[in-house]
């Protein structure tokens, strides 16, 4: 399964992830297609050189931050599977987690929300489709999770959703909508957060309580 993928990449150097936390920033400030290698290496306060150690290409730093972006949901979301609760609470635990991993790792979530459909339409070379077409299927994935949440949740009779995939579509949207309004914030607190994420997910789970 691709999910596990994600777990076995090698442990980046540290200079590799400054280079991803950079570029994260750079591509939410300035937009994926704007952003320049030049843009990375100003925010990193280093040269392009460096960029290029690393890095062949702005593509393959865009699906670096994708990879990153997708371990910080599984890592957010993973643990809470094992418990043993009933499903509508185990689904509104993984929505507030994620919730939360959207506002914590804002700059890598918008730049892949940004990125994908440019991509897609743009102009690659077939390894990089490859990528891509692998990067979509973690992503699909990471939902499947939450499917699977609420098809145990049907079963038990506690969620009400007349057909699953388009429920989970339905959620995972509202969900990763919050990187298009959220802002932060210098007096917001932890606790705003939470706040914030759990009121997110009680509206969007509030739907689908049998």
């Amino acid at each position: 399964m691709q999910a596990q993928s994600v777990k076995n990449i090698t442990v980046k150097t540290d200079s590799r992830q400054e280079i991803i936390d950079a570029a994260a920033q750079c591509f939410m400030q300035k937009g994926l297609e704007k952003a320049t290698i030049d843009d990375i290496a100003d925010v990193l306060g280093a040269t392009k050189g460096r960029v290029y150690h690393h890095f062949r290409s702005k593509n393959a730093i865009y699906f670096a931050v994708h990879r990153q972006a997708m371990q910080y949901c599984f890592d957010g979301v993973e643990p809470l599977l094992p418990l043993m609760i009933p499903s509508d609470k185990k689904l509104e635990k993984m929505a507030t987690a994620h919730a939360r991993v959207m506002m914590d790792t804002l700059p890598y979530q918008r730049s892949i929300r940004l990125g994908v459909e440019i991509y897609l339409r743009g102009s690659t070379t077939e390894t990089e489709r490859g990528v891509l077409s692998e990067l979509i299927t973690l992503r699909n994935d990471y939902e499947d999770l939450y499917r699977d949440v609420m098809r145990a949740g049907v079963a038990e009779g506690r969620l009400k959703l007349a057909n699953v995939e388009i429920g989970g579509r339905v959620m995972m949207g509202a969900l990763n909508g919050l990187v298009d309004w959220y802002r932060v914030r210098p007096e917001q607190t932890d606790e705003d957060r939470d706040v914030i994420a759990k009121t997110l997910a009680q509206t969007v789970i509030c739907g689908m309580i049998a």
